[in-house]
């Protein structure tokens, strides 16, 4: 069985996998609505969760909320090895073991190999990482293995021709990457190798949901009650291959939203396909910082900046330049010594973030947008 056979829900086996994506959630930590969003969520059809070791809080919060209240069989539960802190077979037996038990399960419906790029891949080679997570499907620990990958398309097909026996693999596909980067490649490289695809990052780390007034009105010049985020997430689950998007919400709107958009999903038609061109040239003309807010910088940080967050105030201030004077506020409340300005340019962060942004740089340009 292929993972896509089992990403769809019961009630849409009748459509094809490459005709069909739905939303998949990863779920905040620190919100008291969490449950809510998981009934809500569960009771719209939809039953696929994603976390991994590294999402702070996430696999304890997903045992409190999800494990929990709802029996095993009901629902799809994806994790991941972080390569950077495997050794060997027994470090990678830790971490699993750690993982099973945080989210409270004897196994894991999909397991991947977290964020390969180029040095990520070197370090999951060192400590066997793929050896070994085949022999952990073997052993019943998870039903499918697959990897997230965030390198080029040299690295990706070396994966696809070297282990054969990865089942999916989860990219970064949103319009913006696709139509104006190299995700397009990556996305033609899975079908290629028929590789069922999971998307990661459909709105683009929540800056394709906030758009330009000028950009926004070109989705709603389609479709007044339409939200960016819903076109956003219905191009990422058009694309051919696709059978999961993962959707980071973050509130019962953001579900509520979601599962209008897929229940049921409508394909986009020729004439929608028009309107992301139009929007990715109002987005042209809007200087941003194409920070997702994944936050793997923070760990590596010395001085402990809000790298995240005074990457999201400066996009917000460009998007919205009238506004510009409240987030330069909202900036000025982080504490003394985590703020842009205090970046001693050491470059850690850089090795770290999937995007390949040079944060020094950003944070130099937002230090001086808001001094």
């Amino acid at each position: 069985m292929k993972a896509s056979d089992i990403l769809i829900p019961p009630s849409q086996k009748e459509r094809k996998p490459a005709e069909f994506g739905f939303g998949a959630m990863r779920l905040p930590s620190g919100r008291t609505d969490v449950r809510q969003m998981i009934y809500m969520y569960m009771d719209g059809g939809f039953n696929y969760f994603d976390t991994a070791y590294v999402y702070d809080n996430s696999e304890e919060m997903l045992k409190k909320e999800l494990v929990a209240r709802h029996a095993r069989e009901s629902f799809l539960l994806a994790d991941k090895i972080p390569p950077w802190l495997t050794r060997d077979a027994e470090q990678n037996d830790k971490l699993l073991r750690e993982s099973l038990s945080r989210c409270g399960v004897d196994y894991f419906d999909f397991y991947l190999v977290h964020s390969l790029d180029s040095k990520n891949l070197k370090r999951a080679e060192a400590a066997n990482v793929f050896e070994w997570i085949f022999k952990q499907k073997k052993k019943g620990y998870c039903r499918h293995v697959g990897f997230s990958f965030h390198g080029d398309a040299e690295q990706l097909e070396y994966i696809f021709l070297t282990y054969p026996q990865m089942e999916f693999v989860q990219l970064q596909l949103n319009y913006a990457d696709v139509l104006r980067g190299t995700a397009g490649e990556l996305h033609r490289l899975a079908l290629e190798y028929d590789k069922p695809v999971i998307v990661m990052s459909p709105i683009k780390g929540g800056t394709l949901s906030a758009l330009p007034p000028k950009a926004e009105a070109v989705f709603k010049s389609a479709s007044p009650d339409a939200t960016p985020s819903s076109f956003a997430m219905r191009y990422a689950a058009s694309l051919a291959g696709v059978t999961c998007v993962l959707s980071g919400v973050s509130s019962l709107n953001q579900v509520h939203d979601n599962m209008k958009t897929f229940s049921p999903l409508e394909t986009l038609t020729a004439e929608e396909y028009d309107l992301f061109e139009k929007v990715l040239v109002e987005l042209s003309k809007t200087a941003s910082i194409t920070c997702t807010g994944c936050k793997y910088c923070h760990d590596d940080c010395p001085k402990q900046i809000d790298i995240a967050v005074c990457f999201s105030l400066y996009n917000e201030s460009k998007r919205a330049p009238d506004f510009a004077w409240n987030r330069q506020m909202v900036y000025h409340t982080l504490p003394k010594g985590r703020r842009a300005s205090d970046c001693n340019a050491c470059g850690a962060c850089i090795e770290r973030c999937p995007q390949h942004i040079d944060v020094p740089s950003g944070l130099k340009e937002v230090a001086e947008t808001f001094k």
